[in-house]
C-alpha cells in the first residue's frame, strides 16, 4: 500500500495560509540536494518521505540501479526533495539537513537502509536519535536540530511548493521531465520511461562515435 499523506495536514495547511506573495516568489528554501550532471537531458525529481517505507525501498533497491546505468554516465539528474507526512519523519528529514549538504545524500540514504530498524521499534523517536548519535551527531547538536523552527519551516514550505505544484498525494511522487508518477517504480519501470526520452542523446552518441 502506497504511504499515504496525512499526519501533518493541517500544520501544512497553516504554514501554507501564512505565506505571502513575496514569500512565494522567493528563493528555494533549501538547497538542491541531487546526483548528476547539470547537462543530463533527463531530469527526476524525487519527493519521499524518510518514513514512507516505498520510499525507502526505491532508494535502497533501485536506486543504486539507477545511478549506475544512468546517472553516472551522464543521462539522469535526480533531484531529492523533503516530503515529510508526520511529525517522526519530520524529524528524520531536520536531522538528514543538520549533518550538512556534504553529508545529506549520504545520512538519507543510512535512514532508509536502517528504516525498519528505527521505524518499527517501540520507541521510534528514541530509535532514530540512537541512529543519529552512532553516526556523528551529539546529543547537543540532535537536541538543537529539533528544536531548530527555521529549519523545520523550510522543510515544510519544500512540501508546501511541491504539493501545490504537482498535486502530491502519496510517496514517493517521482517527476521525470515534468511528467508525474504518483509510486514507486521499479527498475524495469524506470527504464521503460527514460529509454525514449533519451534516444536523440543515444542516437547523437552512437553518430559521434562511429
Amino acid at each position: 500500500m502506497r504511504f499515504i499523506l496525512k499526519g501533518l495536514f493541517l500544520f501544512f495547511i497553516m504554514m501554507g495560509n501564512g505565506q505571502s506573495d513575496k514569500t512565494a516568489l522567493a528563493p528555494k528554501p533549501l538547497p538542491e540536494m541531487c546526483l548528476g550532471r547539470s547537462t543530463a537531458p533527463v531530469v527526476v525529481i524525487n519527493y519521499s518521505s524518510l518514513t514512507c517505507t516505498h520510499c525507502a525501498h526505491f532508494h535502497v533497491a533501485v536506486l543504486p540501479q539507477i545511478q549506475k546505468n544512468y546517472i553516472d554516465p551522464g543521462y539522469v539528474r535526480i533531484i531529492f526533495r523533503d516530503y515529510p507526512g508526520d511529525q517522526l519523519s519530520l524529524q528524520a528529514h531536520q536531522l538528514a539537513w543538520c549533518r550538512g549538504e556534504i553529508k545529506y545524500i549520504d545520512f538519507v540514504k543510512l535512514l532508509y537502509s536502517t528504516q525498519e530498524k528505527w521505524l518499527t521499534a517501540s520507541d521510534p523517536a528514541a530509535a532514530l536519535k540512537a541512529i543519529a548519535l552512532q553516526n556523528g551527531i551529539t546529543t547537543q547538536q540532535f537536541d538543537a536540530c529539533v528544536k531548530d523552527q527555521e529549519l523545520l519551516e523550510k522543510i515544510v514550505q519544500v512540501r508546501l511548493e511541491g504539493q501545490k505544484k504537482y498535486n502530491i498525494t502519496a510517496t514517493p511522487t517521482i517527476i521525470i521531465n515534468s511528467k508525474i508518477y504518483p509510486r514507486t517504480l521499479t527498475f524495469q519501470e524506470f527504464e521503460e520511461i527514460v529509454r525514449p526520452l533519451l534516444a536523440p542523446t543515444l542516437e547523437k552518441n552512437k553518430t559521434s562515435n562511429s
